[in-house]
């Protein structure tokens, strides 16, 4: 039967893995117990995505927009531009975002010319195709599932 799981400080389990360690029936063959190690892996995900976000110096951000997002909680429309309030990214569809280039003058020559990226339009396509094979794409998107920070509004 369930054994109690080894908790941390804190009061939430201090390993997903250790609890299923000690009892592997309960958590791979009951639905309530799929549903507790379910929960144990998201958290202890969000927790180490939010450890990962306090150390890194944040850079501007995407994420692939999926069939859920635009009915998830966090999601957010401000004219053309989608965002998740979550992890505060932008939200573009597969194959957006094209380059926009520009020519400066080159380190290695007077005269020669070097393309540099100036930035990224999001609202325009870097590969030519159709609509119809984006939100094929779009559907795809993690696996045809929600992200795990998914919270229906």
């Amino acid at each position: 039967m369930n054994q109690d799981p080894v908790l941390s400080e804190e009061g939430e389990f201090a390993s997903w893995w250790l609890a299923l360690a000690r009892d592997p029936d309960y958590y791979t063959n009951t639905e309530q117990g799929q549903k507790e190690l379910a929960d144990m892996i998201r958290k202890e995900s969000e927790r180490l995505l939010e450890d990962i976000g306090k150390s890194v110096k944040r850079t501007k951000e995407i994420i692939w927009l999926s069939n859920f997002c635009t009915a998830c909680h966090y999601f957010k429309v401000e004219g053309r531009k989608t965002s998740c309030n979550k992890w505060h990214v932008r939200i573009v569809k597969p194959f957006y975002g094209r380059a926009q280039w520009k020519q400066v003058p080159s380190k290695m020559g007077a005269d020669e010319k070097q393309l540099v990226v100036e930035g990224i339009d999001w609202d325009q396509r870097w590969k030519e195709v159709s609509e119809k094979i984006v939100d094929m794409a779009v559907g795809m998107v993690n696996g045809g599932y929600p992200y795990f920070c998914y919270k229906s509004k």
